[in-house]
């Protein structure tokens, strides 16, 4: 295996500590929370030790480490609007849905074990755990629709008419979502944890700022692509 990023040669991945590796790039935290991996007050242990704890192989966790794509940096393709609406949909259920889902359970326990934690001194902590709470909510069942109801009918070629009262809905529920993701950037001062915030800390506001930017490339596709699209005389159909 090689080292992560740029590393000091004697210190190969195995070699290197939980808290190293994520302050290095702090995204790296959601990852060992899928892995049950304590990288807060566990942070001193190395690789190695807690891959033999938890019975993971290091090149598993490895892999996982430089796999894992954070929102940040992600850009709308350049070729979508020449998609047709069906493969558009299937697109985003796929890029967007499943990342979103991926990451609402995990910065969810980051932003409750950080209220929890620091809550006493950072009062503003309480409303980002339940405005993100409200947030994942709504957007899952938002998602939900979108797959059950209302994609199903794009990829069907429904006349646009016939769902402009559907479509007026998701704009609608897009609007709040970004009301709620701007009033989490306003709480978290742009997403910038006080110094000498923790791992966690660190972690749950890099993990926020990634869940806005892919917000606003999904709403984005949504809104401006998809929708447009099905509302066009010449919009394909699949």
């Amino acid at each position: 295996m090689e080292i992560i990023q740029s590393q000091p040669a004697t210190a190969p991945f195995t070699e290197r500590t939980i808290a190293d590796l994520v302050s290095e790039d702090f995204r790296r935290g959601i990852v060992f929370k899928q892995f049950g991996i304590d990288f807060c007050c566990g942070g001193g242990k190395t690789v190695a030790d807690v891959c033999t704890a938890r019975g993971i192989a290091p090149e598993t966790l490895f892999q996982a480490l430089v796999s894992a794509h954070p929102a940040s940096g992600r850009s709308v393709p350049s070729q979508a609007g020449s998609w047709s609406p069906a493969f558009l949909a299937d697109y985003i259920v796929n890029e967007h849905h499943a990342w979103v889902r991926e990451r609402i359970p995990v910065l969810k326990a980051f932003t409750k074990r950080v209220a929890a934690v620091h809550g006493h001194h950072y009062t503003e902590l309480a409303e980002i755990r339940d405005v993100f709470s409200d947030l994942a909510d709504e957007l899952e069942a938002h998602m939900e629709d979108e797959e059950q109801r209302v994609f199903p009918i794009i990829s069907d070629g429904v006349a646009a008419e016939d769902l402009s009262e559907l479509i007026a809905e998701l704009e609608a529920e897009h609007e709040a979502a970004g009301g709620a993701m701007a009033r989490l950037r306003e709480l978290t001062n742009d997403f910038t944890p006080p110094e000498g915030a923790c791992n966690t800390f660190r972690a749950a506001y890099a993990g926020l700022k990634d869940f806005e930017e892919d917000l606003h490339a999904h709403v984005h596709l949504e809104n401006n692509v998809l929708f447009k699209q099905i509302q066009s005389p010449s919009a394909a159909k699949q």
